[in-house]
């Protein structure tokens, strides 16, 4: 008897590791991997700003030594860049720990934008490496920007097909790359309202990419019929119109993304959205108006992971790990330290079911071995050894590691 209950054991385990995968909760934050700076790349990118009425130059040091950077916040690394493998390890290390599984990357096809392009397939090679997934956000305008670019609007649907081409042969093919509900989720921003690309365009687009579910925002989600596959919740802290910035405005924000229906989607993806706050004044708004959304002590941030957790959404995406200019990073900074990222650890346990077994000073062990790399502080197997250590979750061995470096 006892072995026919064991061989039954046997034959059932499959289905039940089965059905763990099938119903695994993934966290993703988004990702931007368009920032240099002159000591690595001989240049800086989007540390600085030009627009009048926020300038910002890097080389500009103040007194108290930080620079003169376009952000709210100052990092606690300084300002870096994102092709900097120190840089990716400290980034992937904190992600790991703070129970961050994959990136979400906007990428601009590779005409536009081509430094950031070249940023994201810098970090590509780490993504294995530190056991991390991806999944791309499309910005459809790699399609049809600049205006003129291309003869007519066929040309840019077939230019938009072409990148999308490349895309699942270069990123969506391979192991690294996201799944959820047995598709590969692609997040699609529309940017140029006057030239966006229609539901039957991207119908046009999207047709020969059967393993693809094309994930839009709320309002396009509505009105695509079936070229959307889900939906996602992006920022969503304050109304353009009144400057209504309230926790009460993005609860209504909220509670109409979780209404919106599309009856033509099938499988449907939802990209729940977990929100610090955003501030993009040090931009001006990207040549507008500086916008604000207070981040409320972080209320903001837990009010958003609380209705992701509720809703049961599909992937939960924090929003955003490194946008600096926007105000929207939990990276650890100067302002805020660890605090978003000791919420987040915790949060991100809830939602997975599982449970928050990393102490919050162990968040504090990539910096130290940041800045270990730069200053030559320890010997390089040393700081291997650490690397290492922290991706098993070997905490107590890790720390004694820690304390060996100067």
């Amino acid at each position: 008897m006892r072995f026919k209950i064991l061989l039954c054991l046997a034959f059932m385990l499959p289905v039940f590791l089965a059905g763990d995968v099938l119903a695994q909760k993934d966290v993703y934050a988004h990702f931007v991997t368009w920032f240099k700076t002159k000591e690595f790349s001989g240049k800086w990118e989007m540390w600085n700003s030009d627009y009048n009425e926020s300038p910002h130059n890097p080389d500009i040091i103040f007194p108290s030594g930080q620079r003169d950077l376009a952000v709210t916040s100052y990092p606690l690394t300084g300002p870096y860049d994102t092709s900097d493998p120190d840089i990716i390890e400290y980034q992937f290390l904190l992600m790991k720990l703070s129970g961050i599984d994959g990136i979400i990357v906007d990428w601009d096809g590779r005409r536009i934008n081509q430094y950031r392009h070249e940023g994201l397939m810098t970090v590509l090679p780490y993504l294995e490496k530190f056991d991390m997934k991806l999944i791309m956000c499309f910005e459809e305008w790699c399609g049809y920007w600049p205006k003129g670019t291309f003869v007519d609007r066929q040309s840019e649907i077939e230019a938009a097909k072409n990148e999308l081409q490349w895309m699942t042969e270069i990123f969506i093919s391979k192991p690294f790359y996201g799944t959820v509900k047995g598709k590969k989720p692609v997040l699609v921003f529309r940017k140029i309202w006057d030239k966006w690309f229609n539901p039957a365009e991207w119908a046009e687009i999207a047709k020969d990419f059967n393993d693809i579910q094309l994930i839009f925002d709320v309002d396009a989600y509505r009105n695509f019929g079936t070229a959307a596959g889900g939906k996602y919740f992006w920022v969503g802290s304050f109304d353009p119109k009144t400057n209504n910035s309230s926790l009460d405005f993005c609860k209504n924000v909220y509670a109409d993304f979780f209404t919106a229906t599309n009856p033509k989607v099938t499988n449907e993806i939802v990209f729940g959205g977990i929100a610090p706050g955003f501030d993009d004044t040090p931009v001006w708004g990207w040549g507008t108006t500086g916008r604000k959304a207070p981040r409320y002590e972080g209320k903001r941030f837990e009010l958003t992971w609380q209705i992701s957790i509720d809703k049961k959404v599909d992937v939960a995406q924090v929003i955003t790990w490194n946008d600096w200019n926007e105000g929207t990073q939990i990276e650890p900074c100067d302002k805020y330290g660890y605090k978003y990222l000791e919420m987040n650890k915790k949060y991100s346990a809830v939602y997975k079911g599982v449970r928050d077994d990393v102490p919050n000073e162990i968040l504090r062990i990539p910096l130290k071995l940041l800045n270990a790399r730069k200053q030559n502080k320890a010997d390089k197997a040393i700081l291997d050894e650490l690397s290492n250590e922290l991706m098993k979750n070997n905490f107590e061995k890790a720390s004694q590691l820690s304390e060996r470096i100067q």
